[in-house]
């Protein structure tokens, strides 16, 4: 399990635990859904076969053989395939290549040598180092052009299952991947008393014989198809087969729990550190404390040993090295808490922009580890060094988790809460006879807002403000300036963050001035790059209809500008004030012009972060009047 940050280039890195069958092949188009030609998809590759024979024991290890076939059909696929890769973890099983060649559409057959196959560490995301057993195995065909074919064929013995006499994997084909003649088979004790579930067209067969249970999945044929920008992640609606073991949700967070409490003593180091983080304070207080104290003072270091993956490290050893994983981190501050008599109990996660269930219970659905406190019904993560306590981070909200304990069970996160995911904006602007624009702005943040901008500012070193800032200007003419940000290590309290910049050529003077709102330094917390809002509004409500689910981390959003105007001009013409509330949330924007000075606000609130594509229309009208506003320009005359 991993954890993730926003990085100094304001990128958010999103990975992910994922035993699909094939990765994503292509990127996604920007429209909101686009229908394809079946007779030529537009995917740089084609699964053309896939066969997979698993063969279950009862203990929950297994062999797994796998014959594919993948065609070439665009040169950007070339890196798809060129090398082949697939990871495995060396301390749980081990992986082979029974037999890989290229076929040309001539028919030649060109075999690829050992020399050609290669075994080596998973590389390290910078800022998120891991040790860990995981191999990635290679294959690198001499040659291969389009209309190639890469043929391959594995075996994975897992001889170390993650939870013993337990057996659980799913399949996955990409919606943006072209496949064909898909099947698995699974044999199995019927002792294990497997379930198996499709969604998305698989044809599934059971049958038994001699002892043995034989589930049979199918799909003969699966189109690319293409969702567009802020749609949910592809896991969440693509074409799944699953099997697994385990009958129920809650026995997903027994399994976890059975391990991972023994890890939460409550020992002489854990009572001492608990004390001292915890100080006088009493209850709320008391929590934030140790919170706080776990998210400062142990370095995130991914742990992916063995079953590692699944079984955290004693929170003894975590004080000791100082380093741990998301596991560790929250088994630490449940030790804690334990240490000061407060209920916390581990709680698995998706910290993706997947937002539902699979068809049947399985824990490799999830890939991070949190804590949920069950007096006051709040969600803790202290792996992410700058949250909010008792309010998460984006990718992290409206998230059924499996919390563990006495009584595991499925519990939702809490979802958009505009209140207390809010960012106040007021800026100062005077716009000068030469068409430049100096402005200041103090920018308040509250949960996810804090979340994301306490990351960004401890993350950038001050010399590096005035690139930031350049960044966020260039969408309306460019500029210079800085910030002055508070201290993203109080994690209790609103995130402030002052500016100051200029523009030198915001605006074309002359006989008529034109210009919309500026929208200053503004970043849009999100699951990708966004740092300019009209952008984002544009990505999220573009589309008029969609065939997906769409996600926004807006939130609530309050803005206040003061513009300047020079003397010698007088408004002629002005967007009129709207107000706009449906099932979605609301929208007003007021503006007010007097003595030359021009006052600019609007407030918007969603109350979701995933709207489904019914609730979208509504979703899309409170967007666009924003986008509206935002874009509408504001007229002026010369008085002579």
């Amino acid at each position: 399990m991993q954890r993730y940050n926003l990085t100094n280039s304001v990128v958010l890195g999103v990975l992910g635990l994922s035993l699909g069958i094939v990765g994503s092949f292509a990127e996604a188009s920007s429209a909101g859904f686009v229908s394809v030609d079946t007779s030529a998809s537009g995917a740089m590759t084609r699964q053309l076969s896939y066969h997979a024979v698993v063969q279950v024991s009862a203990n929950g290890t297994y062999t797994d053989q796998v014959s594919q076939s993948i065609q070439l059909l665009g040169i950007d696929g070339e890196s798809k395939l060129n090398p082949y890769s697939e990871t495995f973890s060396s301390a749980l099983s081990s992986f082979k290549v029974v037999n890989a060649w290229v076929e040309t559409p001539s028919g030649k057959k060109v075999i690829i040598p050992d020399k050609n196959i290669f075994v080596r560490p998973v590389p390290v995301s910078q800022g998120a180092p891991m040790y860990s057993h995981s191999k990635v195995l290679s294959i690198v065909p001499p040659q291969i052009a389009v209309g190639d074919v890469l043929h391959v064929v594995t075996e994975k013995h897992f001889f170390k299952p993650y939870f013993p006499n337990e057996y659980s994997n799913y399949w996955e084909i990409p919606q943006n991947q072209s496949a064909r003649n898909e099947s698995i088979k699974i044999v199995a004790p019927v002792s294990m008393h497997l379930h198996s579930a499709q969604r998305g067209g698989w044809e599934v067969v059971h049958s038994t014989k001699n002892g043995e249970e034989i589930i049979r999945a199918h799909m003969a044929i699966h189109h690319a198809e293409y969702p567009g920008m802020e749609t949910v992640g592809e896991r969440q609606f693509s074409p799944i087969f699953e099997v697994t073991s385990f009958p129920s949700w809650a026995s997903v967070g027994t399994a976890y729990w059975v391990r991972a409490n023994k890890m939460a003593k409550v020992t002489p180091l854990v009572q001492k550190v608990a004390d001292m983080a915890a100080g006088k304070r009493r209850g709320w207080a008391s929590q934030k404390a140790l919170f706080s104290w776990d998210s400062a003072n142990i370095r995130y270091v991914g742990l992916e040993l063995g079953v590692g993956g699944f079984v955290p490290v004693a929170a003894n050893k975590t004080l000791q090295t100082g380093y741990g994983d998301c596991k560790a981190h929250s088994t630490l501050l449940q030790a804690l808490f334990n240490a000061k008599g407060f209920t916390l109990y581990p709680t698995i996660i998706n910290w993706d922009n997947v937002y539902n269930l699979p068809p049947l219970p399985t824990p490799f659905w999830f890939n991070h580890a949190i804590d949920y406190a069950p007096k006051k019904h709040i969600f803790l993560d202290s792996t992410g060094q700058y949250e909010t306590p008792g309010q998460l981070a984006v990718g992290e909200r409206d998230k059924p988790t499996v919390v563990t304990g006495p009584h595991p069970r499925i519990v939702v996160t809490p979802g958009a809460e505009p209140e207390q995911n809010r960012f106040v904006y007021t800026a100062e602007l005077r716009l000068h006879r030469n068409g430049a624009l100096s402005g200041s702005a103090n920018m308040t943040s509250k949960g996810w807002w804090a979340w994301a901008y306490r990351e960004i500012f401890a993350s950038v070193p001050p010399s590096h403000y005035a690139t930031v800032m350049s960044m966020l200007l260039a969408p309306s003419g460019g500029g210079a300036g800085t910030f002055f940000p508070g201290d993203p290590t109080i994690l209790d309290k609103p995130f402030r963050v002052g500016a100051k910049w200029s523009t030198p050529d915001f605006a074309k003077v002359g006989r008529h001035l034109s210009f919309p709102v500026p929208p200053g330094p503004f970043l849009v917390p999100s699951l990708s790059a966004t740092p300019n809002p009209i952008s984002y509004l544009a990505e999220v409500a573009g589309p008029v209809s969609r065939k997906h689910s769409v996600e926004t981390y807006l939130g609530g959003v309050s803005w206040t500008s003061t513009i300047h105007i020079p003397s010698d001009y007088k408004a002629v013409v002005l967007p009129s004030n709207q107000k706009v509330r449906n099932a979605a949330g609301k929208f007003s924007y007021k503006i007010q012009y007097d003595h030359n000075v021009l006052l600019v606000h609007y407030d918007l609130k969603l109350n979701r972060v995933v709207y489904s594509p019914q609730q979208y229309p509504a979703l899309r009208a409170l967007l666009l009047a924003d986008f509206s506003a935002q874009k509408s320009p504001l007229n002026f005359a010369h008085n002579k």
